[in-house]
């Protein structure tokens, strides 16, 4: 029986899940859940008086993080200096990723990222991913210092099949987390639209599911649990942010069935997450570009912090 690329990426991802369900059983042993949940409000309380100010903007985004878990906007709206070269940028590579696609054998996958060495190039991701105002709502949402774990850029294809996270599922690297989803085409039905669940109704998902360990649900089962009219699809055009808490509320990407996706992932956790992303290696002319560009802020983002300095 021959595999597909699919099957074997869900395969991998699981055996890779063995430990982190491992301790998060762990964890959920009283005494255990007990010690770590006084660790991270300690760790909360701690740091709330160095949180930083926000602008009219960010309080209203983070008010709908808080109530919603999932926000949509559209990125001029965010008014980054950085936007227009960032995305000039990503428009190139999401048509490079388009051509080289096309040109490989790709009919048996339905996620196509770029490769690391095509990202590798592009620090204007970077200097996006960093900006003051965004790390400040992100910071305020999150709680504690926070870690840039980067970005991946992605070509959805219409082949409407249900694999690995285009089933629903809630992250795991971290208590919370931010994933801000730039899509670069506009998303219609059948394009393959972010979906959700708002984050109370999830907590009533999770329940009634049972959902205490990682892994995916498929339609059937969410929609005994929930009604398909609480599925939230976030339709919108070229240019929109999603900015989703995925540890807080179930989602996925829905499979396209009529059009191709394009979209760029930017991810955000603790300074001290469960999970860390694989690291890309940055070149010395590229870490000079970034200590230029940078403040020590925002270099602190792209480091990982211990527990002591969180407590």
């Amino acid at each position: 029986m021959k595999i597909s690329a699919n099957n074997l990426s869900y395969i991998a991802q699981k055996v890779k899940n063995i430990p982190h369900k491992l301790k998060r059983e762990f964890y959920r042993i009283p005494p255990f859940q007990a010690i770590k949940e006084h660790v991270y409000q300690k760790a909360l309380d701690n740091h709330a008086q160095f949180l930083p100010e926000l602008d009219r903007l960010g309080e209203s985004i983070l008010k709908i993080l808080r109530q919603e878990g999932t926000c949509v906007i559209p990125i001029e709206e965010l008014q980054f200096p950085s936007t227009d070269m960032m995305m000039s940028t990503t428009f190139s590579l999401a048509e490079k990723l388009k051509t080289s696609s096309a040109e490989q054998n790709t009919s048996n996958i339905c996620e196509v990222g770029s490769s690391p060495e095509d990202l590798r190039e592009f620090i204007e991701m970077l200097l996006w991913a960093l900006e003051p105002k965004l790390l400040n709502i992100i910071e305020n949402y999150i709680g504690l210092p926070i870690l840039y774990q980067g970005f991946a850029m992605r070509k959805s294809v219409a082949d409407g099949q249900y694999s690995g996270v285009r089933r629903w599922h809630i992250d795991w690297e971290d208590r919370r987390i931010i994933k801000i989803i730039i899509y670069l085409n506009d998303v219609v039905p059948g394009g393959g639209p972010y979906n959700y669940i708002s984050r109370t109704i999830t907590q009533e998902a999770i329940k009634k599911l049972n959902y205490y360990n990682l892994g995916y649900i498929s339609d059937e089962e969410m929609a005994q649990a929930i009604p398909r009219s609480d599925w939230i699809s976030c339709l919108a055009s070229k240019g929109s942010v999603v900015i989703s808490d995925t540890s807080s509320v179930f989602h996925r990407a829905q499979p396209p069935t009529l059009y191709e996706r394009y979209s760029i992932t930017f991810c955000y956790t603790s300074a001290m997450p469960q999970v860390i992303w694989n690291a890309r290696k940055i070149s010395p002319e590229q870490w000079e570009f970034i200590d230029r560009n940078t403040n020590q802020r925002q270099k602190n983002c792209l480091h990982k912090k211990r527990l002591a300095e969180f407590i």
